[in-house]
């Protein structure tokens, strides 16, 4: 059924058809990471992250820290759709702010369980804060990685039209 048509491989024509998605899909999956691993209980299940977490720390701004990097996940959701639409400077540039903000906000969650051991010599840092820390810096690689791509696609020459 070869009729002399050279076909690309799957990856070269998916990558072609979905490049500009690659900012929104890798920003989605970052979200995910941050925002799926939270705290529960059902039955005999007793998952323990990033509360169980940070209730043993002494340092209470933690819990603010933790409440950033949830709300900045969901706004960067839709600035990364933002982006994809247009592509333009504008939307690089706050989609690079926020997402430096954020991986800020990762540094300082995670300096702040590295700090407890330096004050309290008795701390030692749970599994439960380790897997706490590992998700959040998992959710910063992701959103490093969708900065990237978002710089390699935008449209330097996007002018807005007006509609009329």
């Amino acid at each position: 059924m070869n009729d002399g048509i050279k076909r690309e491989p799957w990856h070269i024509r998916w990558y072609n058809y979905n490049k500009y998605s690659i900012p929104v899909i890798l920003t989605l999956i970052g979200t995910i990471v941050f925002t799926i691993f939270l705290d529960f209980r059902t039955g005999d299940t007793n998952f323990v992250s990033h509360i169980s977490a940070i209730n043993v720390l002494t340092n209470k701004v933690i819990g603010f820290y933790l409440f950033s990097i949830y709300m900045i996940s969901l706004v960067q959701l839709a600035n990364s759709l933002s982006f994809k639409k247009k592509r333009s400077p504008v939307s690089l540039i706050m989609f690079t702010i926020m997402n430096a903000i954020q991986v800020l906000l990762v540094y300082l969650y995670v300096n702040v369980f590295y700090t407890e051991v330096d004050l309290r010599p008795e701390f030692v840092i749970t599994p439960a804060g380790y897997f706490s820390m590992n998700v959040m810096m998992v959710g910063a690689a992701f959103y490093i990685l969708a900065t990237v791509f978002a710089w390699f696609y935008v449209d330097w020459k996007y002018v807005k039209i007006e509609e009329e």
